[in-house]
């Protein structure tokens, strides 16, 4: 038997080299990037940085497909992969913006690398992100004249406004709201929030403190952070219902007539008003005799103007007609009032007056009670008429005019009907007439008539009121000059120039805003002096004046105009 001996082994380390090859491409951190950008970035803003590796080792370099380092309004860094917007003026008015980037090696990672380039590529999306910049507007403000009939139920519908807001998201989404006026207790109109839909707060009348327009503000509030406000102001028309029957000057007429009148003389006018208008408030007169037809052969009325006149001979003492006043409306009001005619002996004289027609007597609009207008005269008899101030709103007016007579014979006048009622003077017509009348003392008494034209003038007694007070806005930034609001004051006053209208910054240490703001002393447009800075401050506020054109007729106002003041927040 052979002895072996064991096997010997031994080690050894052995190092394999391999060399690297270009074969591996670019690869991206992501393959979308979503940066946001606001829309109001300027040139040379950072969009964002792409970034990839290679795991061979080579160098990156960035670019958009197509080999470009720009893109639209985009450019990117060959080799940091930063994307800004390019130095040029830009304007991002998209929502967001696709760029597709390239990542490309150069192969210097081995020997002839270069061989074989290798490209990935990743989609950038810039997302553009709304600025709250624009404020609401109503463009179609100015078409704006709605009407609303008196009477009409709490809740009818007035208009639907509209405004809109140029920026995107919440920031463009308007609600609506109503500005309440300046001293008023309530408004007179709601409008909804989301729709604009403007409708009434209360049933209005036409010829009561309504009147005949009624403005209304509407505001227009963004959802931004701050947000944002637009106003609109329109009139609406309180269009007339017939509501008002036609109303006679006298309870009855009573009137004498000569025997020997002839055929066509006027014998007497009925007077009915309306207060309703247009149609509603057109009035037409007819004749009729309801206690003895036969009366009605002898007389007729003219429709338009409400003389009654002779149309036949007269051959008996006394006369019973009846007219009936009706409007034009539908369906027509009317009123009828009874007419008593008196047939008088014609060798009986009436008395005559030295003038059939006095004035026009002009009295101011707030002369004292008991101050004397005017003297009439008829021959014996003296007359004053005296005025008496009613308190009536300032569209309208009222004098009472009472005739005391003063006989210097034995025999007092007679008088055939109490003279002694309102004469009312309307914004458009400021001349007022009064018919007086006085009889004689025959057997068969005749009374003659005159008319007193009495005219109210204005007086300076109105103060101007400014229509609205609103919170404005301006932005930062903006240059010299730029238009803030513009304030509007309305004086009451019937004539010029004591309603002319003036503004005037309010030249005090308290009014903050004096030195940043001036406004235009004949329109109320508020411009700015200064270019502000919001970081130094915030807000300002400012006290504006307005003043009419003529010296105060007001109590202890030394003559000087009179003026109101709102103070306005910036």
């Amino acid at each position: 038997m052979v002895h072996r001996e064991p096997a010997k082994t031994g080690t050894a380390t052995v190092r394999v080299y391999t060399k690297n090859k270009n074969d591996e491409e670019p690869k991206f951190s992501q393959q979308v990037y979503t940066p946001n950008v606001d829309e109001n970035a300027g040139p040379n803003t950072l969009v964002t940085t792409v970034v990839a590796s290679d795991k061979d080792g080579d160098n990156v370099r960035f670019g958009f497909v197509g080999g470009s380092t720009s893109s639209g309004q985009f450019v990117i860094e060959e080799i940091t992969g930063v994307i800004r917007l390019h130095g040029k003026a830009i304007s991002l008015d998209r929502d967001k913006y696709e760029l597709n980037v390239t990542a490309m090696d150069d192969g210097a990672c081995c020997v002839n690398g270069d061989a074989i380039i290798h490209t990935s590529t990743a989609v950038v999306v810039v997302f553009i992100t709304d600025v709250n910049d624009n404020k609401p507007i109503f463009k179609d403000c100015g078409t704006y004249y709605p009407k609303v009939e008196e009477g009409a139920p709490n809740g009818s519908p007035v208009i639907k406004v509209h405004a809109t807001d140029e920026d995107k998201g919440v920031n463009g989404q308007v609600k609506y709201s109503i500005v309440q006026q300046p001293n008023q207790k309530g408004t007179k109109f709601t409008v909804d929030e989301e729709t604009g839909e403007v409708t009434t707060n209360k049933v209005f009348d036409r010829e009561g403190d309504d009147g005949k327009f009624v403005s209304v503000t509407v505001k227009a509030t963004d959802q931004g952070d701050p947000s944002l406000e637009g106003v609109c102001s329109f009139t609406v028309e309180i269009t007339d219902v017939n509501d008002n029957p036609p109303l006679f000057d006298r309870q009855k007429y009573v009137e004498n007539v000569k025997q020997d009148a002839s055929i066509g003389t006027n014998i007497l006018r009925v007077s009915a008003s309306d207060e309703d208008a247009d149609n509603n408030g057109a009035i037409v007169y007819t004749l009729s005799a309801p206690s003895n037809p036969l009366d009605l052969e002898y007389f007729e009325i003219q429709p338009e103007s409400g003389w009654i006149v002779l149309k036949k001979p007269l051959d008996r003492e006394r006369y019973r007609l009846r007219v009936k006043a009706s409007d034009r409306g539908e369906p027509p009001s009317y009123a009828d009032v009874e007419v008593e005619l008196d047939v008088v002996d014609r060798n009986n004289k009436p008395p005559l007056w030295d003038k059939s027609v006095y004035g026009p007597i002009r009295i101011r609009e707030n002369v004292t009670v008991g101050s004397l207008v005017a003297e009439v005269k008829r021959e014996s008899y003296k007359l004053e008429a005296k005025a008496q101030d009613k308190g009536v709103p300032s569209l309208s007016r009222s004098v009472e005019v009472q005739i005391d007579v003063v006989d210097r014979a034995n025999n007092p006048p007679v008088w055939d009907h109490v003279v002694y009622g309102p004469i009312y003077i309307k914004e458009n017509m400021n001349v007022g007439a009064k018919v007086v009348s006085v009889k004689n003392n025959g057997a068969q008494q005749l009374a003659s008539e005159a008319t007193v034209y009495i005219m109210l003038e204005d007086v300076n007694d109105e103060i101007p009121l400014f229509t609205e007070r609103e919170q404005e806005t301006v932005l930062e930034g903006e240059p010299i000059g730029t238009k803030v609001t513009q304030v509007n004051a309305i004086d009451k006053d019937g004539t010029y120039p004591n309603n002319r209208v003036q503004y005037f910054v309010v030249d005090s240490s308290r009014n903050e805003g004096k030195d940043y703001f001036e406004i235009n002393e004949q329109t109320g447009e508020v411009f700015t002096k200064i270019v502000f800075d919001r970081e130094k401050q915030g807000a300002y506020a400012l006290e504006v004046e307005a003043r009419d054109g003529a010296p105060s007729a007001r109590p202890n106002s030394g003559e000087q105009p009179n003026s109101g003041c709102p103070k306005l927040y910036g």
